[in-house]
């Protein structure tokens, strides 16, 4: 049995996808990805103020540790979805699974939040006996995703759904 990705309706060679910005939007309305990473970005966003909610709650002894840790651990699984479907969907749009011209910043951006949130995974993982450390990193990690969502939201408002006024170059 052959499993096969969902046929999106382009061509391209290189990196760089050309056309115009009719091309790019069919590309984008083309690509299942445009429906499904939402669900994982949006998902990844309420459970962020699940988890500041819980944080507050830790620092005024109304929950613990633990239930903190858990929320982290969930919007890092949604992260992982959002991660790969944006992939998925910057590929099928505009070819590259990462750093096409017209999402470098973006990219850039989530790789940060990510690494990150990695580095409050490794340091809840070394210091499991105390948290402080690990809440340090954690606000550290919280603080780029807030630029990162920030500036996702103000390219959606300024370029209408992530495709570019001008003809995708």
């Amino acid at each position: 049995m052959t499993i096969t990705a969902p046929s999106v309706p382009h061509t391209y060679h290189t990196s760089n996808m050309t056309g115009s910005l009719e091309q790019a939007r069919a590309r984008r309305s083309a690509s299942i990805w445009t429906k499904i990473h939402p669900l994982f970005a949006l998902g990844q966003l309420v459970v962020f103020f699940v988890s500041l909610a819980l944080i507050a709650m830790y620092a005024t002894g109304h929950a613990t540790y633990e239930a903190v840790h858990v929320s982290v651990l969930v919007k890092i699984a949604l992260m992982v979805g959002a991660v790969i479907t944006g992939a998925l969907w910057e590929h099928d749009v505009y070819g590259p699974y990462w750093f096409a011209p017209e999402f470098f910043f973006e990219d850039a951006m989530t790789m940060n939040v990510f690494i990150l949130h990695l580095g409050y995974l490794a340091v809840a993982w070394e210091n499991s006996a105390e948290p402080t450390n690990a809440f340090g990193m954690l606000l550290i990690a919280y603080a780029v995703y807030i630029a990162n969502v920030g500036q996702y939201i103000l390219r959606t408002m300024q370029q209408g759904h992530h495709v570019p006024k001008q003809a995708v170059a």
